[in-house]
């Protein structure tokens, strides 16, 4: 089980990371408990038909919220992939990503679902995706199908 999630975030993918320091300094810069703010995160987002978390409006965090774990995510995290180059992460670049990508350049509601993925990992976990083990019976070079 992980504690960090890559997702796209503006102009690549990028390892959100919540450790200790971060979740330090993101309760110090709110004035609340990391539990609080998932809670509150948790509480306006709900799943689509197709497995995919928008936002639904209510809960009571606020856009600072976001931002901060948005920012402080990506600090622990420290890395990205943009255009196929991996980056480094520090807290300028951090702080240049979330203003350029989430609010209000772009919709809170997004961030919103951003930044509750961000503290469920950190709470939670994440499973990781296993990749897809050939069948022993099958020859992975075969590339006809049987008619």
């Amino acid at each position: 089980m992980q504690t960090r999630v890559e997702m796209p975030f503006g102009d690549g993918e990028y390892v959100f990371w919540l450790p200790l320091p971060q979740v330090v300094e993101l309760e110090r810069v709110t004035g609340r408990p990391m539990l609080a703010i998932e809670e509150s995160l948790r509480q306006a987002i709900g799943g689509t038909g197709d497995g995919e978390l928008s936002f639904l409006g209510g809960g009571s965090a606020n856009a600072k919220d976001v931002l901060d774990v948005l920012r402080l995510g990506l600090i622990g995290g420290n890395s990205g992939m943009v255009d196929g180059e991996e980056v480094e992460v520090g807290p300028i670049r951090a702080k240049q990503l979330v203003e350029q990508y989430a609010y209000p350049a772009r919709p809170l509601s997004e961030g919103v679902v951003q930044a509750w993925r961000v503290l469920s990992a950190a709470i939670f976990g994440v499973e990781l995706k296993k990749k897809a083990e050939p069948d022993p019976g099958e020859n992975p070079s075969d590339t006809e199908k049987d008619s």
